[in-house]
């Protein structure tokens, strides 16, 4: 295909630039032909369509047609790289349809009951856990916590009745028993991806009502009795 060339040395951009504001190929932000650096006409040679205007109109005979065998015509260059996509496309798409999970096969009424049993089985084990620690928490804290003050007008007085020396032992007793949830649920293979916020905050709530419960009773037990 022929192009348009440039010979530099009889170029006069000073005073012409007919082929830049002429050239029919040439668009708002893709000039064929522009003005260099050395203020010299340059060719955009894989965007000229070959049409000669510019050689026509030169006033200085500084441009002349040139044959360029190794290069296609720009529409010729565009239609291979379309295809050349579309061939990658397609062998990309047998690529993802080829490791595409098969259909998630339909759930029986059978396995329905069966896995709604498990869920059940499992929120049981979990409550009891969260009972239990709270339980054991309860008590620990108690004996932890320090002997509770007697209730005399004292310490009513001064709001301290029944109060122990190290209370905060308890809260430290606890988070433990919280915490550790998890990994007991690891333990008995328990999947804890599946548990969401509102799961965690039912475990730690049920802890701290047990919990509560227990030290508020050993408590009130150790007054009574005393």
């Amino acid at each position: 295909m022929q192009v348009a060339y440039i010979k530099k040395e009889k170029c006069n951009t000073a005073m012409c630039n007919r082929c830049v504001k002429f050239c029919p190929a040439s668009r708002k932000n893709q000039p064929v032909i522009f003005i260099g650096r050395n203020k010299k006409a340059t060719v955009v040679e894989e965007l000229c369509n070959g049409c000669g205007k510019c050689v026509k109109i030169c006033p200085e005979k500084a441009i002349e047609m040139v044959t360029r065998p190794d290069r296609k015509p720009l529409d010729a260059e565009i239609d291979e790289k379309i295809e050349e996509i579309e061939a990658q496309t397609e062998a990309k798409n047998e690529e993802v349809s080829k490791h595409t999970a098969p259909p998630k096969k339909k759930e029986t009424p059978e396995e329905k009951v069966t896995r709604k049993k498990a869920q059940h089985s499992e929120r049981i084990v979990r409550t009891a856990i969260a009972c239990g620690l709270g339980m054991v928490a309860g008590l620990v804290s108690y004996y932890l916590a320090g002997t509770p003050n007697p209730i005399t007008t004292t310490t009513i007085e001064a709001g301290l009745a029944g109060v122990q020396a190290n209370p905060i032992i308890g809260i430290l007793v606890l988070l433990v028993a919280i915490v550790i949830q998890k990994s007991l649920f690891m333990i008995l293979k328990i999947d804890t991806s599946k548990l969401g916020k509102k799961d965690w905050f039912y475990q730690g709530f049920l802890t701290f009502a047990t919990w509560y419960l227990s030290w508020t009773l050993m408590l009130s037990t150790s007054l009574l009795s005393a």
